[in-house]
């Protein structure tokens, strides 16, 4: 096995190393985020999201679709926990 639902599987003489990265890839490619620069934390954990009303996301459903995508991430990104789970609140 290879490649399942969405996770690299590899195996070598140290043991099983499971990946995202091409789903991590995919996810970035659809979002036009490919040239991006990584960071050592996506959120400032003291930045407070408040929803407003007057401003409504024009494709909700893309939105909640990408939030469930990476929701799923966090399988291999525990590190991007954090800034996932605050942008679900506002699904």
């Amino acid at each position: 096995m290879k490649y399942f639902l969405s996770i690299e599987v590899a195996q070598s003489g140290d043991g099983v190393v499971i990946s995202q990265r091409k789903y991590a890839l995919d996810i970035l490619e659809e979002t036009s985020m490919q040239d991006c620069r990584p960071v050592d934390s996506p959120m400032d954990p003291n930045m407070k999201l408040m929803t407003d009303h007057s401003v409504v996301y024009p494709d909700p459903e893309r939105y909640r679709r990408l939030v469930v995508k990476l929701i799923y991430l966090t399988i291999t990104r525990p590190d991007i926990s954090f800034a996932v789970g605050v942008v679900s609140q506002f699904m």
